[in-house]
């Protein structure tokens, strides 16, 4: 309740914060001022206790300490008025509750009055019947067994016999039952002594004369006794069995009226226990009407004071050490952080390593910047550079073993401008001075890089594109350059349907006929991902190198061409790291160039059969400028 927004506002009121400026500013809405006191006000319950700690800043202490104690103030205020509207409402509810209870308690009581009056029935509020027919059922059946007890007696008396006294055990220990079992007695004994006098006298004996008389006479009084008894048994019977008889007609009147009082008895009962709880629930609905009464009286606060605020003698805030030290270290984190993600969302490949991995094959040679390339054949222009020791190492890298057929190396890039005609040159250059007869074919009908210094002036059928389109010769198209051994098969002027030349079969053809006329073709590619030339020319390639530039080439298109050439059929060696570009921009005339005369070659009489002297051309003899 102590962060409540209604007592937060309380204080706020109570110490006129929206009057300070140095609080809030003039005009500052409610929400405004909640928002700023809610932010300097920390309450909290300890964990395990019942101590709440209240923490409140300003940048006055007097202030703070003084808004502390406002804080507990006014909740005090908030709980004594809270509870006072609970009590008042409380109170209200009771007092009618109350009202209307007891008017259901006196309607109660009333019904069972005239329930009552309409039912004047001996022990309707008790259980009189139930009683009297208890002890009348316990009389029947006692008077039954006094009946029955003297049944037996009589039917003992009926059956007994002077010879057997045992017949007269069931006779009731009366004063004419202990008579008649005496007399049986003596005569037993008398017997006894009738039976010793018979062993010592004869029967003519006055002793034996007078125990057999006294016997007699013994026995004649027993059945005398016997037959007093049995009258007097009788007598009892008949009594016992008329009351019998009377008890067991008023059992059944008995049982007739508490079976008809019964049902008005269960009624009152039932007008009983209604009243008893109309009265019960009145008593307890006053009982608590007087607690919310005096629970008015009694003060509602629930908290004290364990430590008073005190005056601060120091601020607690700013720490100007401990913030220096963690903005330090944040934003050291943050660098840190912010190198690793720019260095893991960098795509761009800055070193051989990286082009590798992006490419899944070796590093076959690396080219180093080259300052002074020429019109691009540096080894002619600087052999001893160490550009030129890197085209004769690649040469060594790719030279077939000696029982090998191959004889076709491709060089391909990405992107343009990374350095693959400049590469093509020279590797071809460096053929051609080992003593090679090479041909350079330009097969980029989209963009000629080698073959640009010789578009001018040209048809539109001439070169590569004029070949495979059935217009001209090979031998139109190909130029002898300055370095022997070397020969260029120009591209001729642009062509828009350069795919489906290429992917005709005029293409593989010539590629047949030059392998019966040179040792090495190196063939100079269109970019792999601006078009798909490439893919289709990478398959007849015994060998393809792809040249990657050091200036930030991507790893996704270095992995996507990679994927495109072993998709294609084609063989990827490994690759170029070219440090210098050898782009348009590094050369003068705007790319690598050799330098060669005109097309000046003439057709043999037997064209495609070998002469005597060493052909120079496609089944041509040459006729150099």
């Amino acid at each position: 309740g102590m962060s409540g927004s209604s007592l937060l506002m309380r204080v706020i009121e109570k110490n006129r914060l929206g009057e300070d400026p140095a609080f809030a500013p003039p005009g500052a809405s409610q929400q405004t001022l909640l928002e700023k006191f809610s932010s300097r006000v920390q309450i909290e319950l300890r964990r395990g206790t019942r101590i709440i700690d209240l923490q409140v800043e300003d940048t006055d202490p007097e202030r703070a300490r003084d808004l502390v104690k406002s804080l507990v103030a006014e909740f005090e205020n908030w709980t004594n008025e809270r509870q006072t509207g609970i009590t008042r409402q409380a109170g209200e509810g009771l007092t009618s509750e109350e009202e209307r209870q007891r008017v259901r308690m006196a309607a109660s009581a009333r019904t069972l009055q005239e329930f009552r009056e309409a039912h004047p029935i001996p022990g309707l509020e008790g259980n009189g019947n139930a009683d009297t027919l208890g002890t009348l059922s316990t009389q029947l059946a006692a008077a039954t067994a006094t009946r029955l007890k003297l049944e037996a007696e009589s039917e003992a008396v009926v059956k007994f016999d002077a010879a057997n006294p045992q017949s007269l055990a069931g006779l009731d220990t009366s004063e004419r039952g202990s008579e008649v079992l005496a007399q049986v007695k003596a005569i037993q004994q008398k017997d006894a002594d009738f039976g010793r006098a018979k062993e010592r006298y004869l029967f003519k004996h006055p002793v034996y004369k007078e125990i057999a008389s006294e016997i007699s006479l013994m026995k004649s009084t027993l059945a005398e006794t016997v037959r007093a008894a049995g009258q007097a048994i009788e007598q009892r019977y008949r009594v016992a069995k008329e009351n019998e008889t009377k008890l067991a007609a008023e059992v059944a009147t008995a049982r007739s009226r508490a079976v008809d009082v019964e049902g008005v008895r269960e009624q009152f009962r039932a007008l009983v226990r209604a009243a008893e709880a109309d009265r019960t629930l009145h008593e307890a609905v006053a009982l608590r009407l007087r607690e919310t009464s005096l629970a008015a009286f009694v003060p509602a606060s629930v908290v004290r004071w364990q430590n008073p605020p005190m005056l601060p003698e120091r601020p607690h805030s700013p720490r100007k050490l401990v913030f220096a030290a963690v903005g330090t270290f944040g934003g050291f984190l943050a660098g840190f952080l912010l190198l690793a993600g720019l260095e893991l969302g960098d795509r761009k490949v800055r070193d051989s390593a990286a082009a590798a991995r992006a490419i899944g094959a070796p590093m076959i040679a690396t080219l180093p910047h080259i300052a002074n390339a020429g019109d691009g054949m540096v080894l002619l222009t600087d052999p001893s550079s160490a550009g030129a020791e890197s085209f004769r190492r690649l040469r060594a890298v790719l030279a077939p073993p000696p029982d090998s057929s191959a004889r076709t190396v491709l060089f391909a890039s990405a992107r343009a401008g990374e350095g693959k005609s400049f590469c093509a040159l020279n590797y071809a250059t460096s053929l051609a001075l080992q003593g090679h007869r090479t041909l350079l074919l330009d097969a980029d009908l989209r963009r000629p890089g080698l073959s640009r210094p010789y578009l001018d002036g040209t048809t539109p059928d001439s070169g590569l594109g004029g070949y495979l389109a059935g217009k001209i010769d090979p031998a139109q198209a190909c130029f002898t350059t300055s370095l022997p051994n070397l020969y260029l098969l120009s591209s001729g002027p642009l062509r828009e349907d350069a795919a489906e030349l290429l992917a005709g079969t005029r293409f593989p053809a010539l590629l047949e006929d030059a392998y019966r006329w040179f040792d090495r073709v190196v063939i100079d590619t269109p970019p792999i991902l601006a078009v798909s030339d490439m893919l289709t020319l990478g398959r007849y390639a015994d060998r393809t190198c792809l040249v990657v530039s050091n200036r930030g080439s991507d790893s996704r298109e270095l992995q996507r061409a990679a994927d495109l050439i072993r998709s294609a059929g084609g063989t990827l060696c490994g690759f170029i790291w070219n440090e210098s570009s050898g782009g348009s921009a590094d050369f003068p005339s705007g790319g690598p160039g050799v330098p060669v005369g005109p097309p000046g070659l003439a057709s043999s009489p037997a064209a495609g059969v070998p002469t005597a002297q060493p052909p120079d051309s496609f089944g041509m003899v040459p006729k150099f400028a």
